[in-house]
């Protein structure tokens, strides 16, 4: 329980260790996810996206804070957002894909947090933290930060091919490291799919992606691989 007490220094600054006093929070099932795990891995404290995952979101947690916050709530997806003292929070009961477009994926409940972990893009974005300091990794994703590699956790196709979206936050998520690592599977499904980005990702969403760049700490490295490879180069017009 190593990253205990970084934990404990989140759930304070983000004022969520009050907002639990009013539910049942088993700390022990409940899981930090995604770019929080990786500042506290890194040792930063400037990250003001939280993801949560707990196995079930309750009406309860619905209502509440429906009723005291300005929420966003996915009933589809069974998953929340709102914001408090100036950190963007999202709670996600644990889910299973079972059927996509190539952009939008259709979800059902699960109990399994592994199989609520098949559903994330990288291996960097899949270690879980629950409230406790407990680490759980799946796909090896502490040694790939270690690393700095880069690297889809399944088939780079047939993850692409679920969610093209993942094209681009991989553009960007080489941004993340000094000289990031990749593979050469993930490389060639990334141009060998690029055609097909455009039909299925929406121009605005592609910006908004790309908008995050400027939080990156080395943005030009994805300006760099776009540039490398002139099947990437029509992206070249979102990072104006």
């Amino acid at each position: 329980m190593i990253y205990k007490s970084q934990i404990e220094t989140i759930l304070t600054k983000s004022g969520l260790n009050k907002l639990f006093e009013n539910f049942e929070i088993d700390f022990q099932q409940t899981y930090f996810v995604g770019g929080v795990v990786r500042s506290i891995f890194f040792k930063e404290q400037d990250c003001y996206d939280l993801d949560i995952v707990v196995p079930k979101l309750k009406e309860n947690m619905v209502n509440f804070l429906s009723q005291n916050y300005e929420v966003q709530y996915y009933p589809s997806y069974k998953s929340l957002c709102f914001k408090n003292q100036n950190y963007e929070i999202q709670i996600n009961s644990f889910r299973k894909d079972i059927s996509s477009t190539g952009r939008h994926t259709k979800t059902i409940e699960t109990s399994s947090l592994k199989e609520d972990s098949k559903r994330r893009d990288f291996t960097i974005n899949s270690v879980y933290l629950n409230l406790n300091g407990e680490v759980f990794d799946f796909y090896s994703g502490i040694e790939h930060l270690k690393k700095n590699l880069v690297k889809f956790i399944f088939d780079p196709i047939d993850q692409i091919q679920k969610d093209y979206l993942r094209a681009i936050r991989y553009i960007r998520f080489l941004s993340l490291f000094k000289n990031p690592l990749t593979e050469s599977l993930d490389i060639e499904a990334i141009l060998l799919l690029s055609k097909n980005i455009f039909e299925f990702v929406k121009k605005n969403k592609i910006k908004e992606e790309f908008s995050k760049l400027s939080k990156m700490p080395y943005p030009k490295n994805s300006l760099k691989f776009i540039q490398d490879h002139k099947e990437l180069n029509r992206l070249l017009e979102f990072l104006k």
